[in-house]
């Protein structure tokens, strides 16, 4: 991270002042309190972006919001790991922040002519910062490796040989044996390993070697050689046996404002603790579960022991950024897996079915549900409208309410048709999920996860442009009765789900009751006259 450059504008700023670097925004209340710390790889167009957006939880933000200030980095990972650290220093109400890692250190890369890596426990404006490191032994191994493989000086005395020295493990720098620009590039070297980065710096060292024997620099070639050697060794211990490191299995599952999350922690294949975190989503600024899930990890990983694997459920946005800023805090790398099959798969789905379990989630099915159809919340509410008629006479809807996957009586509802005359299915549909809609306005009526129509892509259209009319915006699907084909309202492609899923089973009978119920009324009707 170059030298902070820290700037400060009033909120309805000119958004070409702001800076197209990666880095951080702080915002800050009329008390100067900090409220929001973010990141992005572009500062111009994330803060530009808050004046477009209209969701609440940004509104009310930026209503509180002051002053903000930014802070340019070189990078998106140095942008993660300074917001990890302004999170830890400010506990904005905004951000997601689930423990206060202050009373761990961090390794220092010193800001002098000879630069020296130590341990540090507080963030000054001089040299770079490398850490947390939740674990001492973790962290002084580190140092150890730094020293070791890339033959740095611990000694802070110039002139005088040290011991490391004459025992052929420090480079020289103590009796200046090295320039200063020499030595920089062995740190360059060092910062790259920190970072996790151990391929590029195996790829360099190859590089220096193969240049020191052309041009018969032996000895020199032979100190890359072995720095080369020791890199190596230290990788294949970390990947090449399963057994041999940890690894946590982790697991979320979101419905409607609240998210719980799941983690399993494994020593050597072998269970050796659990951890359940559940939080609101609308406590903090993110707009997706996902997102969410994203945050949850760095801020969990900079206060906890970080493994060398995470097995998560699904690719993250940021994924490739995110390991490099863990393999900076463990100074090893670490890898995101999402497994297909084999153990690894197994240990999630074992996972899985216990979030599932806490979270009442109707035996998994409407999670695999909520996979199969990319909906952004776990469907625990399901509302299903349909229509029945005899000839164009006698229009009635019906609805019914599933709720984690049983039928709650109590919010089935009777429609009479007031508007519509003769067979128009489209327009049945449109009327019965306005009235619905307005109730839902007026507070009458629970507010469903998921609105399900049956018929296909024209009933869905009806329903839509109901809701439309209410300023309602609820994931709604239709379930085409022949082709058993999932119409959305997110997706210009019908969905097919197998025939024996467990979320198309879960779909099946809710649509069969909303069919019986609605044949029922419509055949009280007949009697009634």
């Amino acid at each position: 991270m170059r030298k902070s450059q820290v700037q400060e504008f009033r909120p309805l700023g000119k958004t070409s002042r702001f800076p197209t670097s990666p880095g951080c925004y702080i915002m800050k209340n009329g008390d100067d309190t900090v409220v929001y710390v973010g990141k992005a790889k572009n500062l111009r167009k994330r803060l530009a972006s808050y004046s477009r957006t209209r969701d609440i939880k940004t509104a009310a933000l930026i209503a509180e919001m002051s002053d903000v200030e930014w802070i340019v980095t070189d990078t998106e990972v140095e942008a993660l790991i300074l917001e990890a650290q302004l999170i830890q220093k400010y506990h904005p109400k905004y951000n997601i922040d689930l423990q206060s890692s202050g009373r761990y250190a961090f390794i220092k890369l010193t800001d002098e002519e000879y630069p020296r890596f130590v341990i540090a426990r507080k963030i000054t404006r001089d040299g770079k910062y490398f850490g947390q490191y939740p674990s001492a032994a973790a962290r002084n191994a580190t140092l150890k490796n730094l020293a070791r493989i890339f033959r740095l000086c611990t000694s802070k005395t110039r002139g005088k040989a040290c011991m490391r020295y004459h025992l052929g493990l420090c480079s020289g720098v103590c009796v200046r044996a090295l320039s200063p620009e020499e030595y920089g590039q062995t740190i360059e070297h060092a910062e790259k390993f920190l970072k996790g980065d151990f391929a590029s710096v195996i790829h360099e060292l190859q590089k220096s070697m193969d240049e020191a024997v052309k041009n018969e620099e032996y000895e020199k070639a032979k100190i890359f050689r072995d720095q080369l050697l020791a890199l190596q060794k230290l990788e294949e211990q970390n990947v090449s046996d399963p057994k041999r490191f940890n690894q946590d299995v982790v697991y979320y599952c979101a419905q409607e404002s609240t998210m719980m999350v799941q983690l399993f922690h494994f020593n050597r294949g072998i269970i050796s603790g659990r951890r359940e975190f559940t939080f609101s989503l609308d406590d903090y600024l993110v707009s997706t579960p996902q997102e969410a899930f994203q945050e949850f990890l760095s801020r969990y990983y900079s206060g906890h022991a970080i493994p060398h694997e995470i097995v998560v459920q699904e690719e993250l946005p940021e994924q490739k950024v995110l390991e490099t800023y863990l393999a900076g805090l463990s100074a090893r790398r670490v890898v995101l897996t999402v497994p297909k099959h084999g153990i690894k798969k197994k240990l999630l789905e074992m996972v899985k079915k216990n979030i599932l379990e806490s979270f009442g989630a109707g035996g998994g099915q409407l999670y695999e549900l909520q996979q199969a159809l990319h909906l952004q919340f776990l469907p625990r509410i399901i509302d299903c409208i349909d229509i029945s008629h005899l000839g164009g006479t006698e229009n009635v809807g019906s609805l019914v309410q599933f709720v984690n996957g049983e039928p709650r009586k109590s919010g089935y509802r009777k429609f009479k048709s007031k508007t519509v005359e003769g067979s128009n299915d489209f327009a049945m549909i449109e009327e019965v999920v306005g009235r619905f809609s307005a109730r839902i306005r007026e507070g009458k009526e629970v507010r469903p996860d998921l609105l399900m129509i049956d018929g296909g892509k024209g009933q869905l259209s009806s329903a839509l442009r109901a809701l439309a009319k209410h300023s309602l915006d609820i994931q709604t699907i239709g379930l085409a009765k022949r082709l058993e084909e999932i119409y959305t309202s997110w997706s210009h492609t019908p969905l097919h789900l197998h025939p024996k899923s467990k979320g198309l089973q879960v779909l099946r009978a809710i649509r069969d009751e909303a069919h019986r119920f609605a044949v029922s009324f419509q055949r009280k009707r007949r009697r009634i006259k």
